[in-house]
């Protein structure tokens, strides 16, 4: 916490306390002051911290693109095996880094549908 912030936490922390006081003895408009009074400096402590974060926050994600900005552009991904092109989605080799899911093919009775679905499709266009 910065020193301002400090202060007014102080601040409504005291005349909180000041305000419980004096509803001990029922001064009842004297309590309301001193509540309402700490309750806008515990406001303004509130708004002071979080425009700090927001500043500290937008100041970190500035460098951080400045940072991606001066590394240049990412690089392109690489081929998953050498047979990635000529496979059209066939199981690759043992050495792909391709996930599981997206190397393995078709059963033919999975395939046999898929290619009715095709001709149904295409019947109706």
């Amino acid at each position: 916490m910065t020193r301002p912030e400090i202060a007014r936490a102080l601040g409504a922390t005291v005349l909180a306390s000041v305000g419980t006081a004096t509803a001990f003895h029922h001064l009842w408009w004297q309590t309301g002051v001193f509540w309402a009074l700490a309750l806008f400096l515990a406001q303004g402590t509130v708004r002071e911290r979080r425009a700090r974060h927001d500043r500290q926050r937008r100041a970190r994600v500035a460098a951080e693109r400045t940072e991606l900005a001066a590394r240049g552009p990412a690089p392109l991904p690489v081929p998953c095996c050498p047979i990635w092109k000529s496979s059209q989605g066939a199981v690759h080799g043992a050495d792909c880094t391709r996930p599981p899911p997206a190397r393995t093919t078709l059963h033919d009775a999975e395939q046999r549908i898929l290619d009715q679905l095709d001709d149904d499709t295409r019947d109706t266009a």
